[in-house]
Order: C-alpha cells, then sequence, then structure tokens
C-alpha cells in the first residue's frame, strides 16, 4: 500500500491541506502545535474510522466546521489507485466513500489502508492493561488471517448477548444455557486463531528483539482468559452465579492476555521506558513484515516524534530497520536534519508545517 496523495479539509487546524507525490518516506516537520501530528491523525482516520489522540471526535473538527475530511489515492498495486474518503460529523456520525461508492463500513475502509503507529505514548500498548495487547492480536486476524476473523465477530455477537441475558435475570429461563454453548465453540475458535497468529510471529519477534534489545531473552505467551485445565464451557458454567451478580462474563478470549517476559521477569518491570519504547518498534515492525509477506502488500508506517527517548544509536537502528522495511513511511519531528541523516535518499520526501499550512520543501 502506498499513499499517493492526501487531502484533509478541517480536521483541528489544518483546513485544506494536500500532499502530492508522496514519497516512500515522507518527512513531516515543524515547530510544536503547528499541525504535523494532525497529519499522522487524519491517515490514522483513514485506517480506523477515529483519532489516536481523542475519544471525542468533535475535538477533531475545527472549531468553525460541522465536519472534517480526509481523502487519499492508495496505489494498492492495481491498474488505477483506490480513491477513499472519510468523513465525520460533530454529532459522531460518519460518512465513508470507497472509489465513488458510498454505503462502505469502516471495516471496508481499513482494508484499504492498514496502517501502523508508534507514538510517544506508545508503550501503553506493554505497560496499560490487556485490551491493547488483545488488539494488536485481533489487527492481525483482521488484516492477515480474514477467515479467522470470523470467529472474532461471532464472540462479540453472542457475547453481547449472553452479558445482556445475565443482566436481564432471567439467564436460565430464557436459554442461558444454550448461550454458554454457542459462546463456548466460538470462543475457543477464536483462541485457536489467535494462538496461530501469535505464534507465526515469535521467531521473528525474538530476533528483532534481540536486534534492538540484545542480550536479553524474551517469552511470547497467549493467556487465553480461563484456566484451559477446563474447556471454555465449563469455566462458563463455574462461574454463572459471579457472572449473574455482575451482570457480564468474566472468563474467555474477552479476558485474554498476551504475556511478554524479559530475562523471566514482566516487561513493564524490567525495561526503561526508553526499552519499552524499542520494543513496542520491534512489535509492529514484525505485524507488519508478516502483513507485507503474507498478504503481498505493504502497510503504513506512521511515527511521531520520532527522536523522543532514542539515543543516536537506537534511532539509526530503528531506522535502518525501517528503510529495510521498504513500506511507506509518514515521521514527524520538529527539526527535519536529524530523520535526513537517516533518511537521506531520493525516495524521501519533506513536508513544513506552520499553522495549519503545507509546504512541499523537498527541492528547497
Amino acid at each position: 500500500m502506498h499513499v499517493e496523495s492526501l487531502t484533509i479539509s478541517e480536521l483541528r487546524n489544518l483546513r485544506a491541506v494536500n500532499l502530492e507525490a508522496t514519497g516512500r518516506v515522507n518527512i513531516i516537520y515543524g515547530a510544536n502545535g503547528s499541525g504535523k501530528t494532525s497529519v499522522l491523525e487524519a491517515l490514522y482516520a483513514l485506517g480506523y474510522g477515529r483519532s489516536f489522540r481523542t475519544h471525542q471526535a468533535r475535538q477533531m473538527i475545527h472549531h468553525s466546521a460541522e465536519s472534517f475530511t480526509v481523502f487519499a489515492r492508495i496505489n494498492e498495486g492495481l491498474d488505477e489507485p483506490a480513491r477513499v474518503g472519510f468523513q465525520r460529523f460533530r454529532g459522531g456520525e460518519h460518512e465513508i466513500r470507497i472509489n465513488g461508492d458510498k454505503g462502505c463500513r469502516l471495516s471496508d475502509l481499513a482494508r484499504h489502508v492498514p496502517v501502523q503507529l508508534m507514538t510517544p505514548e506508545g508503550v501503553e500498548l506493554i505497560t496499560d492493561g490487556p485490551k491493547a495487547r488483545r488488539q494488536y492480536m485481533d489487527w492481525g486476524l483482521f488484516h492477515v488471517e480474514q477467515s479467522d476473523y470470523a470467529h472474532w465477530i461471532a464472540y462479540a455477537r453472542l457475547l453481547k448477548q449472553r452479558n445482556a441475558l445475565l443482566r436481564s435475570g432471567r439467564f436460565k429461563q430464557d436459554g442461558g444455557s444454550f448461550w454458554d454453548t454457542q459462546l463456548a465453540q466460538s470462543g475457543e475458535a477464536l483462541t485457536v486463531a489467535r494462538r496461530r497468529y501469535l505464534n507465526n510471529l515469535n521467531n521473528e519477534l525474538n530476533a528483532y528483539c534481540g536486534r534492538f534489545l540484545p542480550g536479553m531473552a524474551f517469552e511470547f505467551k497467549l493467556v487465553p482468559g480461563w484456566n484451559e485445565s477446563q474447556s471454555l464451557l465449563e469455566a462458563l458454567q463455574g462461574k454463572i452465579e459471579l457472572d449473574q451478580r455482575q451482570g457480564y462474563t468474566s472468563v474467555g478470549p474477552s479476558k485474554a492476555e498476551w504475556q511478554i517476559r524479559v530475562d523471566g521477569a514482566d516487561a513493564r518491570e524490567r525495561l526503561s521506558r526508553g526499552q519499552l519504547k524499542l520494543l513496542v518498534a520491534a512489535l509492529r515492525l514484525v505485524q507488519g513484515g508478516d502483513y507485507r509477506q503474507r498478504r503481498g502488500q505493504s502497510c503504513i508506517y506512521l511515527i511521531d516524534d520520532l527522536p523522543a527517548e532514542l539515543d543516536p544509536e537506537n534511532q539509526e537502528r530503528f531506522c535502518q530497520a525501517l528503510n529495510e522495511d521498504d513500506s511507506q513511511v509518514f515521521v514527524t519531528a520538529i527539526e527535519k536534519s536529524n530523520l535526513l541523516s537517516h533518511f537521506s535518499n531520493e525516495e524521501t520526501r519533506l513536508f513544513h508545517v506552520e499553522h495549519g499550512t503545507i509546504t512541499d520543501k523537498t527541492t528547497g
């Protein structure tokens, strides 16, 4: 995947900007508050239908506008680029267009714009609770193991139905045992799919982690969300009284965890913040590389403030890995000079952002 051009309207302070003839590496630089991170936010919105900076859609919209719009031409290796557009309104409604067709779903949009995001806050993938790590696993099911993603959809639907039944107070009377059986079958299928996907990543994960953080032993383990000495159905039945009191399901893939240990200890306790950032970079690069190898296309890397918390040696190591990956990169920084030393070739383009205006400085 390669973004050939990007048009952004009324997103924060980006009132009407165009990035034409984007390169493989795109350095977006400017002072704090200039709008450079908003460029990444626009691309992220194309891939996810939301922001990575706020849960409030209205905060993304310029104060004088009723909606923001992002439009891009995406080279997918076909005869014609895909034309994708996303518009979000203040009330939360959205409109998606793909090649002129309305009525498309967010999942349709996401398949055209597979993005990997790295920000200074990205260490939350490791330091926060298990939800982010479940999302990491399920990104792979959605984009790579697409036939297995059906298990996630079925499990989410059945889980919602079971939780509603638990809250109704009529679990047994309204056929709760039937829903338990269905949920258990779907949940175990989802767990098999997650484990298979992670096992495919493990060798590359260990290799990349050894490259970025040499001398450390890494271990990655899926904890499925229930004690596997039991079947999921037995675990659900064993927790039914607790679940009825709480009004939600307490065991199963919705509680799964992907543990990351370093030298036998929890990665959150063993690594410094800079090391955690390198570990997250390894996780993102390996996931993107797996996508390219198995789908025959590249994802798009969005990197906010690359120099933050990385010393020059590790900056070089990380940028070398990005260069070897050969995927498209959009990276922000306050100063361009440091990044140019890492990305100095004819495929690198420079975009200066100032007060919401973007200027192509590649030949300047």
